[in-house]
Protein backbone atom coordinates (compact mmCIF):
# COMPACT_ATOMS: atom_id res chain seq x y z
CA UNK A 1 0.00 0.00 0.00
CA UNK A 2 2.81 2.64 0.83
CA UNK A 3 5.66 1.07 -1.31
CA UNK A 4 5.49 4.68 -3.22
CA UNK A 5 6.49 6.84 -0.36
CA UNK A 6 10.25 7.07 0.03
CA UNK A 7 11.49 8.15 2.87
CA UNK A 8 15.53 10.05 3.09
CA UNK A 9 17.68 8.50 6.38
CA UNK A 10 18.20 11.50 7.51
CA UNK A 11 14.06 11.50 8.41
CA UNK A 12 14.13 8.65 10.75
CA UNK A 13 16.13 10.90 13.55
CA UNK A 14 13.12 13.01 13.97
CA UNK A 15 10.56 10.18 15.40
CA UNK A 16 14.10 8.97 17.34
CA UNK A 17 14.12 12.31 18.80
CA UNK A 18 10.61 12.44 19.81
CA UNK A 19 10.86 8.98 21.86
CA UNK A 20 14.13 10.02 23.86
CA UNK A 21 12.92 13.19 24.69
CA UNK A 22 9.54 11.81 26.10
CA UNK A 23 11.48 8.92 27.49
CA UNK A 24 13.72 11.22 29.58
CA UNK A 25 10.36 13.36 30.64
CA UNK A 26 8.87 9.92 31.87
CA UNK A 27 12.47 8.46 33.26
CA UNK A 28 12.84 11.81 35.78
CA UNK A 29 9.07 12.35 36.74
CA UNK A 30 9.30 8.38 37.82
CA UNK A 31 13.22 9.51 39.40
CA UNK A 32 11.33 12.63 41.39
CA UNK A 33 8.02 10.39 42.08
CA UNK A 34 10.89 7.51 43.69
CA UNK A 35 12.62 10.19 45.91
CA UNK A 36 10.24 12.31 47.15
CA UNK A 37 10.56 12.78 50.87
CA UNK A 38 7.98 11.90 53.42
CA UNK A 39 6.74 14.87 54.56
CA UNK A 40 6.03 15.94 50.86
CA UNK A 41 4.06 12.36 50.09
CA UNK A 42 2.23 12.66 53.01
CA UNK A 43 1.24 16.74 52.41
CA UNK A 44 0.03 15.45 48.53
CA UNK A 45 -2.23 12.40 49.83
CA UNK A 46 -3.65 15.04 52.14
CA UNK A 47 -4.60 17.56 49.27
CA UNK A 48 -8.30 18.07 48.68
CA UNK A 49 -9.35 16.91 44.75
CA UNK A 50 -13.30 17.14 45.66
CA UNK A 51 -14.76 20.09 47.15
CA UNK A 52 -16.70 19.43 50.30
CA UNK A 53 -20.17 20.61 48.87
CA UNK A 54 -21.52 19.30 45.74
CA UNK A 55 -23.03 21.80 43.39
CA UNK A 56 -26.82 20.82 42.07
CA UNK A 57 -28.16 20.80 38.47
CA UNK A 58 -29.98 24.14 39.17
CA UNK A 59 -26.82 26.07 41.29
CA UNK A 60 -24.72 25.52 38.38
CA UNK A 61 -26.50 27.67 35.49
Amino acid sequence: MFHRIFFENWVSLFPLVALITALSIYATIFYRALRMKAPQIEHFAHLPFESETSVSADESK
